[in-house]
């Protein structure tokens, strides 16, 4: 081979190797979600203009807290949560339900008033229960997943209920506190489930 020829093939290859290692990586596939399928938008509700909208995290299944104001008579405060989380089975409506009722005294599962009806294709479970409230101080731990020390709260009740939606996993609202003012918070949280959406 001519020397000018060997060393333009040179010039050529080490010119093809330069560029070759000088590209870029390849775009990375776009995540499902972004092909063009729809994502469905989260649960949509009104909550009572007197309750409180606090900061919930921005992390994990609490989605939203709300202050309800305190009845004359009591003194702790009342929040409701609304948690989902997602399409897992840790959103299994029954697990959630008797999880709750594991947080009071005695078996008021097997006591637990029970009431179901449907918005806008969605079906509403509601539970309520009263009685003894225990609040875990520390971390659970043990068998049945209980922290060493309670605080016991005597004239509790809760009202808790499972949105179950058709593609948005199932939604818990939940609110427990002293009874006066769960009571006197009870319409405002049937509202908040008639208008979900």
């Amino acid at each position: 081979m001519h020397p000018r020829r060997a060393s333009l093939a040179r010039a050529a290859i080490l010119s093809l190797a330069v560029s070759a290692c000088s590209r870029t990586a390849a775009e990375p596939e776009p995540p499902p979600a972004a092909s063009g399928a729809p994502i469905a938008a989260p649960l949509a509700w009104d909550a009572p203009g007197s309750w409180a909208a606090l900061e919930a995290p921005r992390a994990g299944p609490r989605k939203a807290i709300y202050k309800v104001p305190r009845a004359a008579d009591d003194k702790d405060d009342v929040e409701v949560q609304v948690l989902s989380f997602g399409l897992g089975s840790k959103g299994d409506v029954e697990a959630n339900f008797r999880e709750w009722f594991a947080q009071f005294d005695g078996d008021v599962g097997a006591k637990a008033r029970r009431e179901s009806f449907e918005v806008r294709g969605m079906r509403v479970e509601l539970v309520e229960v009263a009685g003894t409230y225990k609040i875990p101080l520390g971390p659970q731990g043990g068998a049945r997943r209980r922290a060493p020390v309670e605080m016991v709260k005597d004239g509790y009740r809760l009202l808790g209920a499972a949105v179950r939606t058709p593609d948005r996993g199932n939604w818990f609202f939940r609110m427990v506190g002293p009874d006066d003012t769960v009571q006197s918070a009870r319409s405002g949280f049937r509202s908040l489930l008639e208008s979900v959406r």
